[in-house]
C-alpha cells in the first residue's frame, strides 16, 4: 500500500526581542535640578534557540531523509519529513484550505514548505520515528528552517514563506505563496537541478515530482515510457488480486517500475491506502501490485486461479480478507 509523500512540524527562524532599557541619568546645578531619560540601544541579541545538527535527524530507512517528532501540547505528537529542499509537517488547517482531490481525497493533513511556496499536502506510510525537535532547537537545511521557540509553537520559514504549528489542535497559519495542490515546483529535478513539475523526468528517468519529500512514491514511468500514476482505489470492499509486493529499499520508482513491468495491465497503490493492506514491513514501506476487480468476487477468483497471489478485500478495517 501507499502514501504519498510522505513525512511534523517545523519551527521557524528569528530571534528573541528584547525590550529597550531606559536609564536615567541626573544632572543637578545650584539653582534648578534636571533629570534626563535617555533610551539605550538594545544590545545585539544572540538566537536563544540551540541549533541542532540534521544528522540526528536522519531516517534510518531512507537515505537523504530527515524525520522528526515534534509536539506543540495536547494529545497528540506531530511529524516533520524533510529531503533537504522541503519539508512536511502534519497539523490541522484552517476551514480556508482546500480539500485535497488527488490520491487521499479529503481534508488535508500536513503542509509542506519549500523554495517554491507553501503546499497542503498530507502524510503516510513513514516508519517508526524516535527523533525530536525540542523546545528551544531549530535544525536548518540550507534556506530552510525549522524551530521550536516555545512548548506550544512549531515554525518552518525559507524566503518569504513560512508556517507555524500550533496549540494542543496543531493548528497550521502561514505567511507567504500558498501552490496548487499539483504543484510539485517544490521539489528539484535529480538530474538538472531546476524545478520540476509533474512532466519532469529526473535522470533515472523517472518523473520527479511523483516523489514526495519522505520519499514516497506516487509515480514511475516503466520501460516502454509510459507515465504510471499510483492508483486510489476505495476502500469499499471490491476485491483485489495482489500480484506483487514492493518492499521499500533505495532506488524505489526503479523497484515499482520493475514489477510493474514484469506484471502487464497491473496498477500500483501507495502504502496505507486501505487498512486492510498491509502498509509496512519491518519498518519499511510496502507498494502492492496489483488488479482491481471491483465487487466481482468471481472474477478476482477467477484471476487468483490463472495467475497465482493473494486476492483481498478493500476495507476500512486491519482485517485481511480473502474473498476466495
Amino acid at each position: 500500500m501507499s502514501g504519498a509523500l510522505l513525512l511534523v512540524a517545523g519551527c521557524s527562524s528569528g530571534q528573541v526581542g528584547q525590550d529597550a532599557s531606559e536609564q536615567a541619568e541626573g544632572s543637578s546645578s545650584s539653582a534648578t535640578e534636571t533629570i534626563t531619560v535617555t533610551a539605550s540601544s538594545p544590545a545585539a541579541v544572540p538566537d536563544a534557540l540551540t541549533s541542532i545538527d540534521p544528522s540526528s535527524l536522519a531516517s534510518q530507512h531512507h537515505a537523504g531523509t530527515y524525520v522528526w517528532k515534534c509536539s506543540t501540547g495536547g494529545q497528540y505528537v506531530g511529524l516533520c519529513v524533510s529531503g533537504g529542499g522541503a519539508v512536511t509537517c502534519t497539523g490541522v488547517p484552517g476551514a480556508e484550505a482546500p480539500d485535497l482531490t488527488k490520491y487521499f481525497p479529503g481534508r488535508p493533513g500536513a503542509m509542506e514548505l519549500g523554495p517554491a511556496g507553501l503546499r497542503y499536502t498530507f502524510v503516510e506510510g513513514v516508519p517508526p520515528v524516535s527523533a525530536r525537535l525540542e523546545t528551544g532547537q531549530s535544525v536548518e537545511f540550507g534556506d530552510l528552517r525549522c524551530a521550536k521557540p516555545d512548548a506550544a509553537t512549531l515554525e518552518c520559514s525559507s524566503g518569504g514563506n513560512s508556517f507555524t504549528i500550533s496549540g494542543p489542535g496543531r493548528a497550521i497559519t502561514t505567511a507567504g505563496t500558498v501552490l496548487a495542490e499539483r504543484d510539485y515546483s517544490n521539489h528539484p529535478d535529480s538530474g538538472s537541478g531546476t524545478t520540476s513539475s509533474s512532466s519532469t523526468t529526473a535522470a533515472s528517468g523517472h518523473p520527479s515530482g511523483y516523489m514526495g519529500a519522505s520519499g514516497m512514491v506516487s509515480g514511475v514511468r516503466t520501460a516502454s515510457g509510459a507515465l504510471v500514476t499510483a492508483s486510489v482505489p476505495p476502500c469499499d470492499g471490491r476485491g483485489i488480486l495482489i500480484l506483487d509486493s514492493y518492499v521499500e529499499s533505495s532506488g524505489p520508482q526503479e523497484g515499482i517500475a520493475a514489477l510493474l513491468d514484469r506484471h502487464p495491465g497491473a496498477e500500483f497503490a501507495m502504502p496505507g491506502r486501505c487498512p486492510s493492506l498491509r502498509g509496512s514491513l519491518d519498518g519499511a514501506r510496502v507498494y502492492p501490485i496489483f488488479t482491481d476487480h471491483g465487487h466481482d468476487t468471481v472474477a478476482v477468483c477467477r484471476d487468483k486461479a490463472a495467475r497465482g497471489g493473494n486476492a483481498r478485500l478493500l476495507t476500512i478495517t486491519a482485517e485481511h480478507i480473502d474473498p476466495c
